[in-house]
């Protein structure tokens, strides 16, 4: 444990040490690595120092072969940068030496800082796609070409790709700006953060009609492979949605639905039944199942999960929880949820009350199956308006951010979603017809 601990502390220096040297190329390629070589034997020494014999682990193959020499050999800057693909240049007046000592590699940390293009000189050794990352793959590449033991595990990679990111962008953002170096290393260390993250595609959506956004999003479950969050700010007109097996004889009042021609959903999805209009906010997640490890393919692992992240949201709310599949303020519920879960996708849509018609809650009646919290209150007393506790342009944009902590979020506009769905499906949201509402109606008074 002790071993493995020393091992990681060095390793990053190194890195450091290797920014720097490697930045003080001026002049030309050969120069700039003629003196990186060196810098890892100097590096190696004082890892020598610092660790027991029977400890230390070699990090470069052609410096365990130099060891018994104070100096390294033109043959040995040649050797690397052949492997780094960096090729002298017959015709430059500046020449490798023939040999390198100690004391020329101290004197590198006796220069001025690197300039910019000097940083993106040797930036751009790692970079081999030119997608202005270095990812852990590309580390991995030159850790190998370098002899770095540590380079075949790809896990060190990757958080010594990150170090080495936030490290140049530090250096490269203070340059241009350096009265704000303090945001832009915290813009830095996000866009290092977002390396590791799954993508999920984020649609942002206003006064969307619910039948449209469920449409939208049975699709992107069923043709999509990628992740999805919807955020749906209001729906057009006010509209009662039902579960996929709900039946409206026993949860909405047919006939004032009728008379007031309320429109009825079925939708794709499980659950209660809502009446939603453009006080109703709507986020719905679409995930690989593959892309959230922590999470299993059923209700409770899902609820669950989505409780933590709205957790973040309502954090400095009082009161804020998961209860019985609901969200609560309290023992008052402002937000319903339903799920489906596929092979190895799953959707996750919640419809918020942040406010509310107290006329539209006549249109529901009192489910037979109701949470063992509600207590037979009816629903004025049962729901509260999420406005009385948090700002709605603040959830929207808490609920995004929270969403971007566990994601790399990636806007999509509408009208391009015809590139990311692609194939038929079985189309089952629908709206019910008015005979469905009749033979409904039909059904109750029968019934009475």
């Amino acid at each position: 444990m002790e071993s493995k601990s020393s091992s990681s502390l060095p390793l990053f220096t190194l890195f450091n040490l290797f920014l720097i040297s490697f930045c003080r190329w001026v002049s030309s390629t050969r120069i700039f690595l003629s003196r990186f070589v060196p810098l890892l034997q100097h590096h190696q020494r004082v890892f020598d120092k610092k660790n027991n014999k029977d400890q230390q682990k070699s990090l470069i193959k052609h410096i365990e072969q130099e060891e018994q020499h104070d100096d390294l050999s033109r043959e040995d800057a040649e050797m690397v940068m052949s492997s780094l693909s960096l090729f002298p240049d017959q015709e430059s007046d500046d020449q490798l030496q023939e040999r390198y000592t100690a004391k020329e590699v101290s004197s590198l940390f006796e220069e001025k800082e690197a300039s910019l293009e000097e940083v993106k000189q040797a930036f751009d050794v790692f970079d081999e796609n030119r997608d202005g990352f270095i990812d852990a793959i590309e580390l991995q590449r030159v850790l190998t070409i370098l002899g770095f033991k540590e380079g075949a595990y790809l896990d060190t990679c990757l958080l010594e790709a990150s170090q080495l990111y936030t490290e140049f962008s530090r250096r490269s953002y203070r340059r241009r700006n350096p009265i704000s170096e303090a945001s832009q290393v915290k813009m830095s260390v996000s866009r290092v953060k977002d390396l590791r993250l799954p993508l999920m595609n984020l649609v942002r959506l206003k006064g969307t009609p619910i039948l449209e956004q469920l449409h939208l999003e049975e699709r992107l479950l069923r043709t999509s492979s990628d992740n999805w969050c919807i955020v749906n700010d209001g729906t057009n007109v006010p509209t009662i949605v039902m579960g996929m097996s709900g039946k409206p004889c026993q949860l909405i009042e047919v006939k004032p639905v009728m008379e007031d021609r309320i429109p009825v959903i079925k939708r794709f999805t499980g659950g209660g039944t809502v009446i939603v209009d453009k006080s109703t906010l709507f986020v719905s997640l679409i995930c690989n199942k593959d892309d959230v490890p922590n999470v299993q393919p059923y209700p409770r692992s899902v609820m669950a999960w989505s409780g933590s992240l709205y957790d973040e949201v309502f954090k400095s709310v009082n009161g804020f929880q998961l209860r019985e599949n609901d969200y609560v303020f309290g023992d008052r519920k402002f937000g319903g949820n339903a799920q489906s879960i596929i092979k190895n996708r799953w959707i996750h849509h919640t419809s918020f009350l942040w406010d509310y018609d107290v006329r539209n809650m006549a249109y529901l009646k009192l489910p037979s199956r109701v949470p063992q919290y509600r207590l037979e209150r009816d629903h004025t007393d049962f729901v509260c308006r999420m406005k009385d506790y948090i700002e709605r342009s603040d959830f929207v944009e808490k609920t995004v951010k929270a969403v971007g902590n566990q994601f790399t979020l990636k806007q999509v506009n509408l009208e391009d979603i015809d590139s990311y769905a692609k194939g038929g499906y079985l189309k089952t949201t629908r709206l019910l017809t008015m005979e469905e509402l009749e033979e409904a109606m039909a059904g109750t008074i029968q019934n009475a």
